[in-house]
């Protein structure tokens, strides 16, 4: 059985939804400056995330690239490093050479 896109989109907005006030309301729990230290905590990560290449497998390295991606919250389609790959049931990737635009004559 296969989703509709009404369904997909349905879902999507259900998740988006969650997490939208899932975030605020663990936050607000914590004591003032705790709060502010956990939001700090998550973007930095993230921005490592961004700015440091995924280390080859097998690395010394890979287990805190992956402690770091869970803190950032850079989890399933955030991941950086998923950039080249497809979900198997979207088909697969197409290498489509870059060209230069031609001008207009």
């Amino acid at each position: 059985m296969t989703d509709t896109p009404k369904q997909t989109a349905a879902v999507t907005a259900a998740k988006i939804g969650g997490i939208a006030t899932f975030v605020p309301l663990v936050l607000g729990a914590l004591p003032e400056p705790y709060g502010t230290i956990v939001s700090c905590l998550i973007i930095t990560c993230g921005a490592i995330q961004v700015a440091v290449p995924a280390p080859p497998i097998g690395s010394k390295w890979t287990i805190p690239y992956k402690i770091l991606s869970v803190i950032g919250l850079n989890v399933g389609w955030a991941v950086n490093h998923v950039v080249g790959r497809v979900n198997a049931s979207q088909g697969a990737v197409i290498d489509v050479p870059k060209s230069k635009p031609t001008s207009p004559t």
